[in-house]
């Protein structure tokens, strides 16, 4: 039988969508969710959103979807791993999921760094426990995107102000007088604030982005408001009577909040518990409340930079700032309901109720983690900031339970006392690189323009994700004395005179301008840093929060001058020589080599795609950087200056990682 040709296409049209349906089937016991973007599209970033089209498959059919979406990346340091978190923006509202917020965003984890898959769910456990007002939803799916299958995510809320999410008022943009003009807000002191486009500064340096009202729709009035409210607060908690119920903190703060958040900073061990931390405010209410809580991926003892974790208290131990923590602790009343509410949660079970919680989840995921990590093969490979390895997705969740028993035996001892804080340690160079954040600004040190060259200047600026001029090394030289290394130019730190600003110097560890005294000042694991040649002090100059700020030596006043004093932050362990070649290794293309004064590297890639080349010494230190733009030319050159960098006759390793998580690696002999 013969047919018009339009019928055949036709026909191999409905054929083809059969098949499709078909393979768009649940894979697991969990909802599978199927994106495909429009011409298969990758997606390949945080600011630009894909279209495509989304199709959930359930056994609970009132969960099943189909309907336009868009997508695009998100996170900060996830976002640059190999498996990536998505937002996705949905068409209309919708109780995705039958999840209880009825809207357009949601937010797809991938819980890479965490092998249990689990540590965010069961922080969002945690808060439900202790009863914060706002707990982001949890459902666990499969997801294949463009017609691959890239993992188990988590599927929650975004973090806005809406209905069944943070519970505050919304406000109009043309609000500029009070009543109104006092709520609804939503902050997040945020290490990463110097890249948001609304954000302030406290006068104890705390960094906060006003999430709430959004960036493109706050106006001046708005921003002065909560921006003063904040500093009203904070002054507060600073003043000579903070302990005074009514005239002190508590007069301008949920303390039901704040206690139950407190508690699950400490219980969750979250590393980052005061590095990013959301608060809200309501409107025609003077008080600040503590919530939700976000991001515990590297909690629950996954962060290698603390060691094991399990009897470290995250007022002590986590990352600056805990400037407004340390100081509610010198407060007996507020030392006092920590111990009583605790005790109130432990007599309930909250430890029972966590352990049924993680076997339940983990039972739950039993089918889909093993397709997870067939997908993603790490187990027992370190991708972040893992601790502890393990062979089997089992052994990884029992190391949970054991936490999770061991920190409550932990915090009920501990929250039963009542002493206030403990003075600043001795500092130990352990086998890190190293963070220097100003206790005033909370800005750290880093290499002017992040040169590689001597005499380079040294100046302060908010922290950026992974960037090696702003991470030191830290070596021990014997009786008290410490020589600071940057891990992207390999120079040290030099004091330069008084009043001159700090440089960078080829190293001496018998140069006295180099040497260093890392003295302990007051409570809090705060330090002076005292040139021993000079007998200055490394200093904040004229104590400005502003980016590029000089860092100079000046009269030592480490005891009372907040610009001379400093937080020392692990970042991460250091690696001697370069990590382990991955599979994508192979085809890296170095020429000459032996090379002496120029060496060409070419990438085996055909696509246009940012890059990041390092070149590091045997002992691990990166010695050279260049970030740039692969054009999409097979073997496209880079061209490296050996002699005009300072690179020396050795045996070298380079090593490139591109913005989809591929990474080469080759040895470069330079003669």
């Amino acid at each position: 039988m013969n047919f018009p040709h339009k019928h055949i296409l036709s026909i191999l049209c409905v054929l083809f969508c059969i098949g499709n349906l078909h393979a768009q089937q649940q894979k697991t016991n969990l909802p599978t969710v199927y994106i495909t973007t429009e011409g298969g599209a990758p997606v390949t970033s945080k600011d630009t959103w894909v279209k495509g089209n989304i199709i959930v498959k359930s056994s609970d059919s009132s969960e099943e979807l189909n309907m336009v979406t868009e997508i695009r990346g998100r996170g900060n340091s996830t976002w640059g791993m190999p498996k990536k978190p998505y937002r996705i923006k949905l068409d209309k509202k919708t109780n995705f999921l039958n999840l209880p917020a009825k809207e357009k965003n949601w937010v797809f984890l991938a819980n890479y760094a965490d092998k249990t898959l689990v540590r965010n769910a069961v922080a969002f456990k945690i808060s439900k426990i202790v009863g914060l007002e706002f707990t982001p939803s949890v459902r666990f799916v499969d997801l294949e995107l463009n017609g691959v299958f890239v993992g188990n995510y988590m599927v929650t809320d975004q973090i806005e102000v809406a209905t069944n999410r943070v519970p505050v008022e919304t406000q109009s943009t043309t609000e500029t007088q009070l009543p109104g003009i006092s709520g609804g807000y939503l902050l997040e002191i945020d290490g990463f604030a110097d890249a948001e486009p609304v954000k302030f500064i406290t006068d104890k340096g705390l960094k906060i982005t006003i999430k709430y009202p959004k960036d493109d729709e706050i106006n001046t009035a708005q921003r002065e408001y909560i921006t003063n409210f904040t500093q009203k607060f904070e002054n507060a908690l600073f003043s000579s009577d903070f302990k005074n119920k009514d005239t002190g903190y508590r007069s301008l703060v949920d303390t039901t909040s704040l206690i139950n958040w407190y508690i699950a900073c400490e219980l969750t061990g979250n590393s980052d518990s005061f590095w990013s931390t959301y608060v809200y405010k309501y409107k025609d209410v003077d008080s600040l409340f503590f919530g939700p809580l976000w991001d515990y991926d590297i909690a629950f003892n996954n962060d290698d930079r603390l060691g094991d974790a399990t009897q470290k208290l995250m007022r002590n131990d986590a990352h600056e700032p805990k400037t407004w923590i340390k100081r509610m602790w010198e407060d007996e009343w507020f030392r006092g309901a920590v111990n009583r509410r605790w005790k109130q949660l432990v007599d309930a079970g909250i430890q029972n109720q966590l352990l049924s919680y993680v076997d339940e989840t983990a039972g739950l995921l039993s089918q889909s983690q093993q397709m997870n990590f067939e997908r993603w093969p790490v187990l027992n490979t370190k991708v972040y900031r893992e601790l502890s390895l393990f062979p089997s997705y089992q052994q990884g969740v029992d190391f949970l339970k054991n936490y999770l028993k061991n920190r409550v035996a932990f915090l009920t001892t501990n929250f039963a006392s009542t002493q206030p804080e403990e003075p600043s340690a001795p500092f130990v160079a352990e086998n890190y690189y190293y963070m220097i954040m100003n206790k005033r600004t909370n800005n750290l040190i880093e290499v002017q323009d992040q040169s590689l060259q001597p005499d380079a200047k040294l100046q302060l600026s908010g922290a950026r994700s992974d960037d090696p001029s702003q991470h030191w090394v830290i070596q021990s030289l014997g009786g008290g004395k410490f020589q600071l290394i940057n891990r992207n130019s390999g120079l040290a730190i030099a004091g330069n005179g008084r009043s001159q600003n700090l440089i960078q110097v080829n190293p001496d560890a018998s140069d006295p301008a180099q040497q260093w005294k890392i003295t302990p000042v007051n409570t809090g694991n705060v330090y002076g840093l005292e040139n021993v040649k000079s007998n200055y002090s490394a200093n904040n100059s004229g104590g400005s929060f502003e980016n590029g700020t000089p860092v100079i030596e000046y009269d030592n006043r480490i005891a009372e001058s907040e610009n001379q004093q400093w937080y020392i932050q692990k970042v991460e362990t250091i690696i001697t020589g370069i990590e382990p070649v991955t599979p994508y290794s192979a085809g890296l293309l170095v020429f000459p080599n032996p090379a002496k004064e120029t060496v060409f590297v070419g990438l085996p890639l055909n696509k246009t795609i940012g890059f990041t080349l390092q070149l590091y010494s045997v002992e691990g230190k990166c010695i050279y950087r260049f970030s740039g733009q692969h054009t999409g030319f097979e073997n496209d050159k880079i061209w490296i200056p050996l002699t005009e960098n300072g690179i020396r006759p050795g045996l070298y390793f380079i090593k490139v990682r591109t913005k989809d998580g591929k990474e080469f690696s080759s040895k470069l002999i330079v003669k």
